[in-house]
């Protein structure tokens, strides 16, 4: 997020108090389930940065999530909290990003 700026000025970060994190989630690799973490971000208007899926274990049908975002800590820890209840989320967690 940036604030309008004149043409031969750089953008700003907004500075109220959001940061970039990096939400890592595992989960079974099933149709559908990005489908649902997605929609869990859009009903809190996030928008998504950077988006990478992997399979990480083809064994266990394990697939790796990493996202993202800019947000408050506040609504970090509640998303995280939220997409930990999609069924096929085997574990979330998140940090902050460079």
């Amino acid at each position: 997020m940036t604030e309008p700026t004149s043409s031969n000025q750089r953008p700003r970060p907004v500075s109220n108090g959001v940061k970039k994190y990096l939400l890592t989630i595992d989960s079974e690799n099933a149709p559908g389930t990005l489908y649902h973490i997605a929609g869990t971000m859009l009903r809190k208007k996030i928008n998504i940065e950077s988006l990478h899926v992997a399979e990480v274990d083809p064994k266990t049908h394990t697939s790796r999530f990493k996202i993202e975002i800019i947000v408050s800590p506040e609504l970090i820890a509640t998303l995280t909290k939220q997409i930990e209840r999609i069924v096929e989320v085997v574990h979330a967690e998140y940090r902050e990003s460079k």
